[in-house]
């Protein structure tokens, strides 16, 4: 699975917490979400989200990997209490099975509202990393689980081409970077400290390479295509201790003189 798939529900979890009927939280690839319903049962039920990724595509550019467009397919599932919802306040009803195509489908409009609208700056980067959604599907559900109790459900996929994956060993750029200071303002606190370290060592590692050998690694060239390009070290230049390229010394650059236009002969 891509990084990038990685950092898109990161950043959706997020986006979704607390902008729906389901408020918080919004859980990210949980093995189990039925068991956050039942276990419900003491306190008021409400809605759960649970966001998982369940494919990733790439267009690798020769052996890059990680270059080109990203298409990740995102699966949000939205499972509703076998008993009467409890909605937030300022809802003025109360929904029970009966009606669980009404809040389910209440939830999937809030859910694409939660990517057009507020200011947040969880909006912002979501954007920056995915450039459109080219597919959409919803359905409904009904769980059954072994105890007999049926859970509704519903199933929304989303096909989201995305950019291209982060490059290896390079400090974190754009909206890496980006996403990076947002977990760490996160109001998880070290949890979300945690993730961004996390992420932040999958882009950075293995760090201390020099930048023709993080050029050659991201772009998968061999030696002989490394030289091909121009751009690598000219055999036995580099520095023995530190694998430095030399520095041009005592190199002048041509200096501006006035520009004379050439005489025209009749």
């Amino acid at each position: 699975m891509s990084l990038i798939a990685l950092a898109t529900r990161v950043v959706l979890v997020r986006l979704l917490t607390g902008r729906t009927w389901a408020q918080d939280p919004v859980l990210d690839s949980p093995l189990d979400p039925i068991e956050e319903i039942l276990r419900a049962a003491n306190r008021a039920p409400k809605p759960v989200i649970a966001v998982y990724t369940s494919e990733s595509k790439g267009k690798p550019v020769g052996l890059e990997t990680q270059g080109g467009k990203q298409n990740v397919r995102t699966a949000i599932y939205v499972y509703l209490p076998p008993s009467a919802v409890t909605l937030p306040d300022g809802v003025a009803f109360s929904i029970d099975n009966v009606g669980s195509a009404l809040a389910l489908s209440t939830i999937g409009r809030q859910i694409d509202a939660a990517m057009h609208l507020g200011d947040t700056p969880w909006l912002k980067v979501w954007w920056r990393f995915v450039t459109c959604i080219d597919d959409k599907t919803s359905r409904f559900v009904l769980v059954e689980i072994q105890s007999g109790v049926k859970v509704p459900c519903m199933e929304v996929i989303y096909e989201l081409d995305c950019v291209a994956d982060a490059d290896f060993a390079k400090p974190l750029y754009g909206a890496w970077l980006e996403l990076d200071t947002l977990l760490r303002a996160d109001g998880d606190g070290t949890e979300g400290e945690m993730l961004a370290d996390h992420i932040k060592s999958l882009i950075e590692n293995p760090t201390g390479l020099q930048p023709y050998q993080v050029f050659q690694a991201n772009f998968g060239l061999t030696d002989a295509a490394f030289e091909a390009t121009g751009l690598a070290p000219l055999p036995g230049s580099l520095d023995p201790d530190t694998g430095n390229s030399p520095l041009l010394n005592d190199v002048d650059a041509p200096q501006q003189t006035e520009i004379v236009p050439p005489v025209q002969v009749p």
